[in-house]
């Protein structure tokens, strides 16, 4: 029989039960400590898994020779000392996104974890998505042909946080997601936001990011809108894709569409001689539909199973400390636009 890897968990709040009763139920792994600063909590998760220890001093787990990895998932402000306190214990680490506040605390996590020889994780869960990792072979392959543009839409009433704005919070998932499809991240970011609910933090943002390539992705995030929306609409030369994670029965559906404009009339005042609608509309190709067969998965359980395979094998990891500290150097980058009115700032790696 295989040992199951023992894992310490650091924050019970709206997010740990759920990473707790995943790798609680993983026959490859067991949850042997808990730590969180509200009682109330570990009281309550004390009733659900007796045998599971709990504790208000994360130091405890730190501690403890019988953990192997410690997962994270308490406010962005704490990950960074929670997260070197674990790898200078010779522990395994899964933190959850953003990574950490800033990109020196990336950097001196990701160096700590090589020094260490230990798993820095970073929770991208669509990355472990279906539809997501379906979408990325269609691109890889080329079936979309050149990426020309990518259009993201993740908005909804709420949960607003107290400890990030909306652009770390949500634009983190999608800048991972961009990672993963492209391999590259971008090098320009101009953005805009609001600070309708709080003038702290921002709760609406639009930003919109430039690729080496010229590639454009826009990216909107929100918790101060009626609708959920969880969508992507990527623009290619041949063929044009859109993901709609609400959308259960056709997450993804693939347009036979494109533009066409000939030789002959793509520059200058040849243009001139497309000068009616027919010869508009006989520039534009509207083929069939295609829905890919995705298979169901749940993205926490595939994320989880995928910290345990990288603790055995790190080259299986699909979040490393290092692209998650690629995000978080773009979502810097953005934050340093916000805060000049949208200026185009630079994104160095």
């Amino acid at each position: 029989m295989t040992e199951k890897l023992r894992i310490g968990v650091i924050g019970a709040g709206r997010w740990g039960p759920n990473l707790i009763r995943n790798f609680h139920s993983d026959p490859a792994s067991v949850v042997v400590m808990v730590a969180d600063q509200s009682t109330v909590r570990l009281q309550v998760l004390k009733e659900r898994y007796p045998d599971i220890a709990v504790t208000e001093s994360a130091d405890e787990v730190f501690a403890n020779p019988a953990i192997d990895a410690i997962v994270i998932c308490t406010p962005t402000a704490t990950h960074h000392e929670l997260a070197r306190k674990a790898l200078e214990n010779g522990k395994n680490v899964f933190v959850e996104k953003p990574l950490a506040r800033t990109v020196a605390e990336c950097d001196a996590l990701v160096a700590l974890a090589e020094k260490a020889r230990k798993i820095l994780f970073v929770g991208h869960i669509f990355v472990y998505n279906a539809s997501i990792q379906v979408i990325r072979e269609h691109i890889r392959k080329g079936d979309l042909g050149k990426i020309f543009h990518v259009q993201i839409t993740r908005t909804n009433l709420g949960p607003v946080r107290n400890d990030v704005s909306a652009l770390w919070d949500l634009a983190s998932h999608d800048l991972s997601i961009l990672q993963y499809w492209l391999g590259e991240m971008p090098v320009r970011v101009s953005a805009v936001g609001g600070r309708f609910l709080s003038n702290k933090l921002e709760d609406t943002v639009f930003a919109t990011y430039t690729f080496a390539n010229n590639l454009l992705a826009n990216i909107h995030v929100s918790w101060l809108n009626p609708k959920k929306v969880r969508e992507i609409t990527v623009v290619g030369e041949k063929k044009m894709l859109v993901w709609d994670d609400m959308n259960l029965d056709k997450p993804v559906q693939i347009y036979d569409k494109k533009i066409t404009i000939d030789s002959d009339q793509a520059t200058g005042a040849d243009r001139s001689i497309v000068d009616t609608f027919a010869g508009f509309r006989a520039s534009i190709h509207e083929g069939e539909t295609f829905v890919p067969k995705i298979g169901v998965n749940e993205p926490l359980a595939a994320e989880c199973k995928a910290f345990l395979r990288a603790v055995k094998d790190p080259s299986t990891s699909l979040s490393t400390g290092y692209q998650g500290k690629l995000v978080v150097q773009a979502l810097a980058a953005t934050d340093l636009s916000l805060k000049e009115n949208g200026r185009e700032i630079s994104i160095s790696y």
